[in-house]
């Protein structure tokens, strides 16, 4: 079995209640899901500011702190016939207030839309129960 590893990305506004970034996905399936992508060069940091900008639009500029947690999303799919295995560290980025989502310059089109919202709403809107999950268990420290 193939592992592909990459990292999943909780991206949230601080304050009295954050709200969290999701992203509408229309490229090979359609729901909701957290930011994420596959692990370029090696550089779990330098992937989650790709995939930032790439997934969400949002620049560096807007990135306030980036915090690796003890936490991985895992599933499997088979692809080609072959079964196929994703790990994918999580890591949880503040962004700034000011920061928006802003999925036109997605370079692989994968998302038709996207944005900050409550955690209830979040959790609500999640296609997958590991994102719900994952989500839950990194953002209670936030409360």
């Amino acid at each position: 079995m193939k592992t592909e590893k990459g990292v999943v990305i909780i991206a949230y506004k601080p304050g009295r209640s954050p709200r969290f970034a999701v992203l509408n996905r229309k490229k090979n399936w359609e729901g909701w899901e957290l930011p994420k992508g596959h692990l370029e060069n090696d550089d779990y940091e330098e992937t989650v500011r790709l995939e930032m900008e790439e997934e969400a639009g949002i620049g560096e500029e807007h990135l306030k702190e980036i915090e690796g947690t003890d936490e991985v999303l895992e599933w499997s799919f088979e692809r080609e016939g072959e079964e196929i295995k994703r790990e994918y560290k999580c890591f949880l980025v503040k962004v700034a207030d000011k920061a928006i989502i802003d999925v036109e310059g997605n370079p692989h089109d994968e998302h038709d839309s996207g944005f900050f919202l409550n955690r209830e709403d979040t959790e609500g809107l999640l296609t997958h129960d590991n994102q719900v999950e994952l989500l839950e268990k990194v953002t209670e420290q936030l409360d």
